[in-house]
C-alpha cells in the first residue's frame, strides 16, 4: 500500500530506500548532516497544512528520516520548500532538484545553493529514493 506523501510513513520508507542506493552511498561519502523538505498548504489540491520530512544523512547513510513540524527544522542545514504540484513533479522524475532550485520551482528555504552543489550527485540520489518510494496522494489530488 502506498505511503501518503511526507507522512512518517513516507518518510519511513525513504529512509529505506536511501540506505539500499547504493550511488548515494558513494556520492554522499562525505554529507554530514540533515536535509528537510517541505510541503507548503496548497488549499486547492487538498493540502490545507504544510507537511515536513527530515531525514538525518551521514556519510552516505540515513540514520533516520521521520515527519516532522517546522518549528524543529532550527538544526537541519538544507531545507527546501516548494509546492505540491511542484513536489509531485520531482517525485515523478520530472523535475529535477537543482534545476528546480535553479529555476524557482523549489526553493532553497536553508543552506546556501554553494554549499549544496558540492553533494549535487548525493541530491539527485536523495531524490532518486524518493521516487522509488510506492507515494500516495490525498483524495483528489491525482
Amino acid at each position: 500500500m502506498a505511503a501518503e506523501i511526507f507522512t512518517d510513513k513516507w518518510a519511513q520508507e525513504w529512509h529505506e530506500e536511501i540506505n539500499n542506493n547504493a550511488e548515494y552511498k558513494k556520492a554522499a561519502a562525505k554529507w554530514e548532516g540533515a536535509i528537510g523538505m517541505v510541503m507548503t498548504p496548497d488549499d486547492d489540491m487538498g493540502i490545507p497544512e504544510e507537511r515536513v520530512v527530515v531525514a538525518d544523512l551521514w556519510h552516505g547513510d540515513s540514520r533516520g528520516a521521520k515527519a516532522i513540524t517546522s518549528a524543529d527544522l532550527d538544526d537541519v542545514p538544507f531545507v527546501i520548500k516548494a509546492k505540491p504540484a511542484a513536489w509531485k513533479r520531482v517525485l515523478a522524475g520530472k523535475l529535477d532538484p537543482i534545476v528546480g532550485i535553479m529555476g524557482g520551482k523549489l526553493k532553497l528555504a536553508k543552506g546556501g545553493i554553494f554549499a549544496l552543489l558540492p553533494y549535487a550527485k548525493a541530491a539527485k540520489e536523495l531524490v532518486a529514493s524518493a521516487i522509488a518510494v510506492d507515494t500516495g496522494f490525498p483524495d483528489g489530488w491525482e
